[in-house]
C-alpha cells in the first residue's frame, strides 16, 4: 500500500506499520523506497508515573524524517513547583512549632512516649526528598503538592514499634493485609482507590481485585517495597476519599473545608478520622504557605 502511494506520486515518506494486528508484517514485499519509520515490533512497558502498564509500538527510522524530538509543554498557571532548599529550614521551624502545639514533639509520640520509629525532622526530610515525585504527581493529577505532603509526612511521623510486625505478618501469610510503605496504605484501599480512579478515566490501567490472592499481594508488595508506587498512590486514595464523603474531586481551587474533611477520610471514618483531619489541615497550611510562596515567584 505504502509503495503504491508512493507510486502515485501522492507522498514523499512512508510509515510502514508491519506489525499491526492482523497482517503479516511485511513477509513477501519490499519496503517501499521512501519509507521513514517501521514498527517492528510492540512491547509492555510497566511503571509508569502512577504504576500502570501500557503498550508501546517499537519503531526504527531509516532517517529520512528526523521526527520529533523536543515540544514546548503549555504552562497551566497556579500549578505547584519543586520545592527550593533554601526555604528548609525554615519550613522545618514551622512544621515543627505546628506538631508541637499539637502535643507531637521532635521525637516520641504524645505526651513523649518512644513507640513512634521517627522523628520530626527525620520524616520531613524524607518527604523532602521525594519532592521531585511528589510535584510530577500533584501537577499530573491536578491537585496541591501540599495535599499529598501533608498525609505522606504524617503517616511516616507515625509509624510505630508495631507496624514492622504487622508487615512480616503479611509477608509470611499470617495476614492477608496491612498499612504498609511511606503513606500506611492498606492493599485493599490502594485497589479500591486505583479502581475508581481507572473507572473514571482518571489513571490507566486495569481493574483490580482485592479477592483474588495475586492482585492483593502484587499491590501489596509495591506498597511496601516501592516508594514512588506508594507516593503515586496517595493521592488516589484522597480522590477516591473525597468522592466517598460526597466531594468533588480535588482540584487546585479546593477549599480548605473541603481539604480537611478529605485528609480526614484519609484515615477513614467516625470521631478518630475527624480529629485526624482537624489535625492535619494545620500541616497542610504549614507546607501550602511554603508551596504558594514558590509558585507565585
Amino acid at each position: 500500500m505504502c509503495s503504491r502511494v508512493r507510486a502515485a506520486g501522492l507522498t514523499t515518506a512512508s510509515f510502514v506499520s508491519d506489525m499491526s494486528s492482523g497482517f503479516s508484517g511485511n513477509l513477501g514485499f519490499p519496503m517501499p523506497v521512501d519509507w521513514a519509520f517501521d514498527q517492528i515490533a510492540t512491547t509492555t512497558v510497566t511503571g509508569g508515573p502512577l504504576g500502570e502498564s501500557f503498550d508501546v509500538d517499537n519503531n526504527i527510522s531509516s532517517g529520512r524524517d528526523a521526527g520529533q524530538d523536543s515540544f514546548a509543554p503549555v504552562v497551566q498557571s497556579g500549578v505547584d513547583v519543586r520545592f527550593d532548599t533554601t526555604w528548609r529550614d525554615a519550613m522545618l521551624r514551622d512544621v515543627q512549632t505546628y506538631l508541637e502545639s499539637i502535643s507531637v514533639p521532635e521525637t516520641g509520640g504524645p505526651g513523649g512516649e518512644a513507640l513512634t520509629l521517627r522523628s520530626t525532622t527525620e520524616s520531613f526530610t524524607m518527604t523532602l526528598n521525594a519532592d521531585v515525585f511528589i510535584t510530577d504527581v500533584a501537577r499530573s493529577l491536578g491537585v496541591r503538592k501540599a495535599l499529598v505532603q501533608t498525609p505522606l509526612m504524617w503517616e511516616i511521623r507515625k509509624l510505630n514499634i508495631l507496624d514492622p510486625g504487622a508487615d512480616e505478618a503479611v509477608e509470611q501469610g499470617l495476614k492477608n493485609d496491612s498499612s504498609t510503605g511511606l503513606g500506611q496504605i492498606f492493599a485493599q484501599t490502594a485497589i479500591r482507590a486505583r479502581n475508581f480512579c481507572v473507572r473514571q478515566g482518571i489513571i490507566g490501567g486495569r481493574i483490580l481485585d482485592f479477592g483474588n490472592d495475586t492482585d492483593r499481594m502484587d499491590v501489596w508488595t509495591r506498597l511496601r517495597h516501592d516508594d514512588i508506587y506508594n507516593i503515586n498512590t496517595v493521592p488516589l486514595v484522597l480522590i477516591e476519599g473525597a468522592n466517598d464523603v460526597g466531594l468533588s474531586r480535588p482540584n487546585l481551587d479546593y477549599s480548605e473545608a473541603d481539604t480537611q474533611q478529605t485528609l480526614a477520610r484519609y484515615n477513614g471514618t467516625g470521631d478518630a478520622a475527624a480529629n485526624y483531619g482537624r489535625q492535619l489541615i494545620g500541616l497542610y497550611r504549614v507546607f501550602e504557605k511554603y508551596n504558594k510562596l514558590l509558585r507565585e515567584q
